[in-house]
């Protein structure tokens, strides 16, 4: 069930409608959003609930069993084995496969293993991320064992983010259950404000973005340079408006539920450095890599040596966790590579940090190219096809500028990065939910109307719920 479909509008409108009567009586309010979760999920494949199920019962004892044994490590590890068990199957069984017997094949060697026949289950990722969260923190003492089944249940499957996140830790989702979850007027204001602009985002933006995307991505060979210098800056704004519209309206949706979310994105192309790009792009990802990935492999704190080889390994584990392709592994090891640089050189450069209008401008256009070159790894289907986008970037051509088919994406594109410098510092969504006046209205009716407009005939899923 899609967010931008119409069965998810009537879905919604109900379970909102069921909600607000049931906050009297919390345990059936928590039956009735489980169902609705269980529910949610099972149109992709009902099948898969029982993965959901098996997880959350999982960890669900672990938990419990944690205080009450001498070696809680080893209840740990066990549930690490399992989450990233399962992930490893559904996620990286064939491509490990595939990588086999391309060497085998290079080898003039006769081995081949069969691929195994499996659907990657939807938000796979981040369900097992959420369900992590929940045992190493009671391992570590800073969450208590959960011991009523439904919160944990509800906290793993709760609809509006199981799919593709954002990355709700569980000891946020059940702080939110046990505090106040009324919804006053700024709520509403809010939530409206957010889902509209997820909408928008989607459907009039990055579904469009697409149609600038695709073509070039799917064929380089038949493209040029500016085509593809366009497609790459296209694919930039679009996997942002698809992915932060996604989570606006999970937020949104969450919010009118007297569920409270994290923010996930801050204006991630407004970033002056690699590492200000990651405390704005998937912000519960990042932090979540950072407490459970990088800090334990020692952080910053054993030399410089460690540190670069930890935000190495940090960022190439995180590139996997987007997918089981050379193509992602090459995305992360890139990010890895420029905060190892930043750190390394550019930190100790005084013009570089100097703190001044043009440094800064210099900071933000070198931050975003690089984060571009990156993308192109991430949106290429295949490393030959990666490699043939760059072949077009390094062959620049003036006269190969179409003004008749060029101007138009190379405006929107110059209108997306400006909004983006702008909304870093005016924050639009949260000055419309705050107006009393008709700014909301109008922000709304403007929405409206630009879906109905501009929206193209067929929309495509959220890039993320491949991950």
């Amino acid at each position: 069930m899609l967010f931008n479909s119409f069965q998810f509008i009537v879905f919604f409108v109900v379970v909102l409608a069921l909600n607000q009567p049931l906050r009297r009586w919390p345990v059936a309010q928590k039956l009735m959003l489980l169902a609705a979760s269980y529910y949610f999920y099972g149109q992709w494949e009902w099948q898969y609930l029982f993965l959901v199920w098996f997880s959350t019962i999982v960890d669900y004892l672990i938990g419990l069993r944690m205080q009450r044994t001498a070696r809680p490590r080893r209840l740990v590890t066990l549930s690490v084995i399992v989450n990233l068990g399962f992930l490893a199957i559904f996620k990286y069984a064939n491509w490990l496969i595939e990588t086999v017997n391309t060497g085998s094949a290079t080898l003039g060697s006769g081995f081949h293993i069969t691929p195994i026949d499996l659907l990657l289950p939807v938000g796979i990722s981040f369900y097992t991320f959420q369900s992590l969260s929940y045992t190493i923190d009671v391992y570590r003492g800073v969450l208590p064992p959960r011991k009523n089944l439904l919160d944990y249940a509800l906290a793993v499957a709760f609809f509006p983010q199981i799919e593709a996140g954002p990355i709700v830790r569980a000891r946020e989702f059940l702080a939110e259950l046990d505090g106040d979850q009324r919804v006053d007027f700024g709520d509403v204001k809010r939530a409206l404000v957010l889902i509209a602009c997820g909408y928008v985002k989607k459907l009039v933006f990055a579904d469009n973005l697409a149609l600038i995307v695709d073509p070039v991505f799917d064929h380089p060979g038949a493209h040029g340079f500016w085509d593809s210098l366009l497609a790459v800056y296209a694919f930039a704004f679009q996997i942002y408006c698809d992915f932060s519209g996604y989570t606006d309206i999970a937020i949104g949706c969450a919010l009118l539920l007297g569920i409270r979310f994290p923010q996930n994105f801050n204006y991630p192309y407004a970033a002056e450095s690699i590492q200000d790009f990651w405390r704005r792009w998937h912000m519960t990802l990042s932090r979540w890599l950072r407490d459970y990935l990088y800090i334990p492999l020692g952080g910053n704190r054993k030399g410089r040596a460690r540190t670069y080889a930890n935000l190495m390994t940090t960022m190439l584990l995180g590139g996997l966790w987007h997918g089981a392709s050379w193509n992602f592994v090459i995305w992360g090891g890139l990010h890895g590579g420029y905060l190892a640089f930043e750190r390394a050189v550019l930190g100790r450069l005084r013009w570089w940090n100097a703190d001044n209008p043009g440094s800064a401008a210099l900071r933000i256009l070198v931050t975003f190219h690089l984060t571009c070159l990156a993308w192109i790894f991430f949106r290429a289907h295949s490393l030959p096809q990666g490699q043939a986008m760059l072949a077009n970037l390094t062959q620049p051509s003036l006269s190969s500028f179409d003004a008749a088919t060029d101007r138009g994406p190379a405006l929107l594109i110059a209108a997306l990065f400006v909004a983006q410098l702008l909304g870093a510092h005016l924050h639009y969504k949260d000055r419309i939910a705050a107006s009393r006046g008709p700014l909301l209205a109008v922000a709304l009716a403007v929405a409206i109307v630009a879906i109905i407009w501009f929206a193209p005939a067929k929309t495509a899923p959220f890039i993320y719920f491949q991950f």
